[in-house]
């Protein structure tokens, strides 16, 4: 079961996992769609409508299913009803507010992604232990939780030794964004349930994830989402749009911040991996899951060259760093655990950059005309950044409505997948 299955991995997982194992449950409410046109973004890539449509295109050319569920995961009823009816023996959970510049714009923006991103983890949760407890989580974090410590990043847990006594203690965390602190408490949520539940979990702490194609993008119908705005694109991506649009490569601060960084098929092929050799019984694993480092000016200047060698000229303008974040720092991390399970990245930056650059010039007419987004409009140091938003109040609506069931999205199946279950209780006499 993928929940998040309509976003920028979870539908290119959706097909991978459907055409390994032919058994897959890809479930969304596509507010991504709605989140991403509140700050004036589109996908610079077409997509299918829909996850049903997808799914036919999907069926078409591959002859597999994958079932689509449609319903909104901080509605406990609707997770419990999921769980109950398919039973699924991994589940792995994308269904996250993942911009950190988007939970920066305002207050409302804030609220929606911590409530969202948390009660939707502690739906999922309770409904394992109630109806699935020996199923395997596979919930994706962020190397953004850890922040940037002057401390080499250990995989999960480090030994530590203060005042003459030693213990094992969770790495700690200091996020960068209401979205990454949201993060944090999915992990310390987790790790909880793991303790006192014995819920069996990886969580994936990812680097910045980069790429538009993975093998089942034959055509397409089958493409994913690629974000290139300022505030739900990556930086990678948000380059190579850059050099098209405007031929200048926007440098956040001193363009030295470090992170580590990863392609989306080497990302899926990772998540393969972690659902086919999953925790251990009773585990609480954490997986560091990324390839290479680079600082942001480092793949400027990857994206420059290779752009001049496809025929674009691109300069390198400083601007302000939208953000608070350390502008210079150390970072090393650990990330042993894939690699001793068989992973091994396959796809290099500079390929994947060549591409991402093809495609946007390829389909220049979808997205061209959103330029104007691409430029940072959210700033850290605000507190409200509401001339970025454009639906805030559709925004307020659809955080209230989050806890009732009565939402706009995902109302119909919720209400079908209850009433299925509801007889099938009264059949089996319950």
């Amino acid at each position: 079961m993928i929940l998040g299955a309509d976003g920028y991995i979870g539908w290119p997982l959706s097909m991978k996992m459907a055409n390994q194992y032919g058994e897959v449950v890809a479930v969304d409410n596509y507010v991504t769609r709605k989140l991403v046109a509140d700050v004036g973004g589109i996908s610079a890539m077409p997509i299918g409508k829909d996850l049903k449509k997808r799914s036919e295109s999907f069926e078409k050319e591959f002859h597999k299913k994958i079932e689509v569920v449609e319903g909104d995961l901080r509605n406990p009823n609707f997770v419990e009803a999921l769980i109950r009816k398919y039973k699924p023996e991994t589940i792995i959970h994308l269904a996250q507010q993942r911009s950190a510049p988007y939970s920066q714009v305002t207050a409302q923006h804030a609220l929606y992604t911590e409530t969202n991103n948390v009660a939707s983890n502690l739906n999922i949760l309770f409904a394992m232990k109630k109806h699935k407890p020996n199923a395997h989580l596979l919930k994706m974090g962020t190397m953004g939780e850890y922040g940037t410590p002057n401390l080499r990043i250990e995989e999960g847990f480090m030994e530590v030794e203060y005042m003459g006594r030693r213990d094992k203690i969770m790495v700690p965390r200091m996020g960068g964004s209401w979205y990454h602190l949201s993060k944090i408490f999915d992990s310390y949520n987790v790790a909880y349930a793991n303790r006192i539940w014995g819920i069996r979990a990886t969580d994936v702490m990812q680097g910045v994830v980069y790429g538009n194609r993975t093998e089942e993008m034959v055509n397409e119908d089958l493409l994913t989402r690629l974000d290139i705005d300022s505030v739900w694109g990556t930086v990678i991506n948000k380059y190579c749009a850059q050099l098209i649009a405007n031929g200048k490569l926007l440098i956040y601060g001193k363009g030295l911040m470090t992170r580590g960084f990863l392609s989306l098929q080497d990302s899926i092929n990772a998540l393969t991996i972690l659902t086919e050799k999953p925790a251990a019984e009773g585990e609480y694993r954490v997986v560091n899951q990324l390839d290479k480092i680079y600082n942001t000016v480092e793949l400027a200047e990857k994206v420059k060259k290779i752009g001049e060698e496809l025929g674009f000229k691109a300069e390198m303008e400083p601007v302000e760093d939208p953000r608070v974040e350390a502008q210079q720092h150390f970072y090393e991390i650990v990330h042993e655990k894939l690699p001793a399970l068989g992973f091994s990245p396959k796809h290099n930056v500079d390929g994947q950059i060549r591409d991402i650059i093809n495609d946007l010039d390829k389909y220049r007419k979808v997205w061209i005309r959103k330029k104007a987004v691409i430029a940072p409009s959210v700033y850290w140091k605000s507190g409200d950044n509401r001339s970025a938003s454009k639906k805030l109040k559709w925004l307020e609506r659809y955080t209230a409505k989050g806890y009732t069931g009565d939402h706009a999205l995902g109302e119909k199946e919720e209400q079908t997948i209850m009433a299925q279950e509801s007889t099938a209780g009264r059949s089996d006499g319950q």
